[in-house]
């Protein structure tokens, strides 16, 4: 988008070259954030105008202006925007009750404090004086009650369809949201990332509001969080946000934010061998470690490395009749390359995944099971017993009754990922392919619409090669991609495929979960039972990188899941 040709493939040149070698490492430049534990049981728990690129100017210790690096459009003015939704995750413009803190636990946001029941059927927020909204309107619990009866009557996310039951305000400063069960603790952990659109609105603009989704302009963009909205520059695909001088939580120390907006994470990086950004913000999806080379060229930058809890992952269709064989899934996970598929993923930064699908350094992870490893032999083994042979001698495997079989592996499309999931997509139909099964590639998903009516509208896919982003894994685990119903009664859509009871009764138990002791453990049964079932395979455990200038600016805060353009970053970053 604003990278010349030559340039760009003097980068590829340079990440196409990279080695591909065991797992490494990385330092960062990080400043701990002042948060607290989430509360649990009925604890309570309490907060603490240019077209172009401009060059950063200093204030004293206050930054000017930081330039922001998204893969993300801006279309309209409005919470539906795509990337004010991302940012509406760490209540950058739109406020959220409740944020991750250091640690990714809950912590306090727009309230000062919330209170869990002790059976886990409520949460309780409680308020300050003095917040304000954007145009100098003060928050009331009307607009409180207002948004999430707004998310429960009208919007219905599916924070609110799995979770809320109603809400009541008890005070000026105090409002109860109870629940449809024992949920109160993931409904915390989800209600932060709630779906596009779902944020805290003032209701004094837009309680007349018919028509949500078509209401934009400068009235949509008010909000209460730490930044408010200035201007677009749609030639140049800038996006310029100011701090917000009254925020209940402080003034940040950034005065002035401009996201420059790309199409690929090629010109992403691009743009930081321009040095025209200083570091990037991408919801769960830091840069791969094909790219690291390049970025450890430039001497400006901590390349900000961190594990991703969530991952990519082979997904199978327990709606089609062959993938719902434990042999064939079993066949599948035996035959893959998991070293080649490692490197391809992030080079020497991706390791192996584990059996089980859930990735180490998430709650309740299981450690004791085994790490993925190709052993082709098992998988043929597995095949022959099983009835699936070679009638007709042509090299691949038919069904047991003798009819041809195929198998479609289908690659997620991602614009942040560009042709990630392509390449190991290929690698899983060449590994299929070897030990007899007649895998080909989906080229039928070259789009995101396409991908959408595939995976989630249609579910006629059989492999799909995709990803749990490391928000979901942190909200209530990968399982949420792979189950089709869960809850307290055992009705609740979901996002995956398997109906099976056992399975729905597992994951009902995480969702219900009224702390982190049985989050945790109904999450080790999870994984025991994925491993077991083999619902789904762990493609790797990577490593993203979200890169951040380390020579002009100091005091960043790294949070897991944003990189060093976190909550904190805006309130304690420095100019050297």
């Amino acid at each position: 988008m604003k990278t010349g040709k030559r340039l760009l493939a003097l980068l590829m040149c340079a990440v196409m070259g990279a080695s591909l070698t065991a797992c490494g490492s990385g330092s960062q430049d990080t400043t701990a954030a002042d948060t607290t534990a989430a509360g649990t049981a009925a604890v309570e728990t309490t907060a603490g105008e240019s077209s172009q690129a401009e060059p950063a100017a200093v204030s004293g210790s206050e930054v000017e202006l930081l330039n922001v690096g998204a893969i993300y459009q801006f279309d309209v003015e409005s919470p539906y925007c795509e990337l004010l939704k991302y940012l509406s995750y760490d209540s950058f413009m739109y406020g959220n009750l409740v944020r991750y803190g250091e640690n990714n636990e809950v912590v306090p946001c727009l309230c000062e404090r919330f209170e869990i029941a002790e059976d886990g059927t409520a949460v309780t927020f409680y308020f300050k004086d003095g917040i304000k909204w954007h145009d100098g309107q003060p928050l009331t619990m009307e607009d409180i009650e207002f948004s999430l009866n707004l998310w429960l009557n009208v919007l219905k996310p599916s924070v609110a369809l799995r979770y809320m039951k109603s809400v009541e305000v008890l005070d000026e400063n105090s409002i109860r949201v109870n629940m449809q069960s024992s949920c109160a603790y993931v409904f915390l952990r989800h209600m932060i990332m709630s779906s596009s659109g779902c944020v805290i609105y003032p209701k004094h603009i837009w309680e007349n509001v018919e028509d949500l989704k078509a209401f934009t302009g400068k009235e949509a963009m008010i909000g209460c969080g730490p930044y408010q909205y200035d201007s677009y520059d749609d030639e140049a695909k800038i996006a310029y946000f100011n701090r917000f001088e009254d925020y209940h939580e402080g003034t940040p120390s950034i005065k002035r934010i401009a996201f420059h907006l790309y199409e690929s994470p090629e010109s992403l990086v691009m743009a930081y061998k321009n040095k025209e950004i200083d570091c990037m913000f991408q919801y769960a999806a830091g840069l791969a470690g094909t790219y690291v080379p390049a970025l450890k060229e430039l001497g400006y930058l901590n390349v900000g490395e961190e594990t991703n809890l969530g991952g990519p992952i082979l997904e199978f269709n327990f709606k089609d009749t062959l993938m719902s064989d434990l042999d064939i899934r079993n066949a599948v996970y035996h035959a893959l390359d998991y070293t080649l598929i490692a490197a391809t993923d992030g080079d020497e930064y991706c390791k192996p995944g584990y059996k089980g699908v859930i990735s180490p350094g998430n709650i309740g992870y299981a450690s004791d099971l085994p790490q993925n490893a190709q052993n082709a032999d098992e998988a043929k083994r597995i095949l022959e017993e099983a009835g699936y042979v070679d009638v007709n001698g042509d090299g691949f495997r038919e069904n047991k009754d003798g009819s041809e079989m195929k198998i479609m592996v289908s690659p997620a499309y991602s614009a942040s990922k560009g042709v990630l999931y392509q390449r190991l997509a290929q690698i899983v139909v060449r590994d299929l392919q070897n030990v007899g099964l007649n895998a080909y590639l989906d080229e039928e998903v070259s789009n995101a619409d396409a991908w959408k009516a595939r995976f989630s509208q249609n579910k006629d896919f059989q492999i799909a090669i995709t990803a749990c982003s490391q928000g979901v894994a942190i909200i209530d685990t990968v399982n949420q991609g792979l189950v089709e119903k869960a809850g307290s009664d055992g009705t609740l859509t979901w996002n995956g495929t398997n109906a099976t009871p056992e399975y729905v009764d597992i994951f009902s138990k995480i969702i219900d979960s009224k702390n982190p002791e049985e989050y945790a453990a109904a999450a080790d049964e999870s994984q025991r039972y994925l491993a077991d079932n083999m619902v789904a395979i762990s493609l790797g455990v990577e490593s993203m990188f979200y890169p951040y200038n380390t020579e002009d600016y100091t005091d960043w805060s790294f949070r897991s899941g944003n990189g060093a353009f976190s909550y904190d970053t805006w309130f304690t970053l420095k100019t050297k």
